[in-house]
């Protein structure tokens, strides 16, 4: 006796075995069903805006419209964008960009960025602007070193000598350790 072959014809529950039986659909399947609360918002929210497609395309072709006629109304006043200049500009600057991403993650993990050293180098800043202006108002005289030590007494001087001396005690530290 031999088998009718239509009786025994895989059924499509057997083809969802066989796809079960491939670790990367198993793998890939449990992955679904452990974030299915996230799966479920996301159809939720698409299903909301396919609903309301008509009325964000009305907005979207609406905000085209103002914006194409702002651009027609200042036509006149602007230059023409040089597009192949303007790509080569971007391209080397995102190589540049490249090439400086070791460095620039490096300051950026460095107390450079700590407030408190931008605070202060925000202050030397100052300071040097400051001076610069004063020394050209003011020219240099020859100064003994009497003069000089009298200096010693200003009190803005004091500070900023003792803000140095501890500076330097500071790198000094920092010169040891490392």
């Amino acid at each position: 006796m031999t088998l009718d072959p239509t009786l025994i014809a895989p059924s499509p529950g057997d083809a969802v075995v066989a796809k079960l039986e491939d670790p990367r659909v198993a793998a890939a399947l449990c992955d679904l069903l452990e974030h299915a609360d996230l799966l479920a918002v996301l159809v939720t929210g698409l299903d909301a805006m396919i609903r309301r497609g008509d009325t964000i395309t009305g907005g979207l072709a609406k905000a085209v419209g103002d914006w194409r006629e702002a651009m027609a109304e200042t036509a006149g006043d602007r230059e023409p964008v040089d597009l192949a200049k303007l790509a080569s500009s971007l391209r080397t600057l995102s190589a540049a960009v490249s090439d400086a991403t070791p460095g620039l993650e490096a300051l950026f993990r460095s107390a450079l960025t700590d407030p408190r050293a931008v605070d202060v180098a925000s202050s030397v800043a100052r300071s040097i602007i400051a001076g610069a202006e004063a020394a050209k108002r003011e020219p240099a005289k020859p100064m003994g070193a009497f003069a000089l030590l009298r200096t010693l007494k200003d009190e803005d001087v004091a500070r900023g000598l003792n803000f140095l001396i501890h500076v330097a005690r500071a790198f000094g530290r920092e010169l040891k350790e490392s």
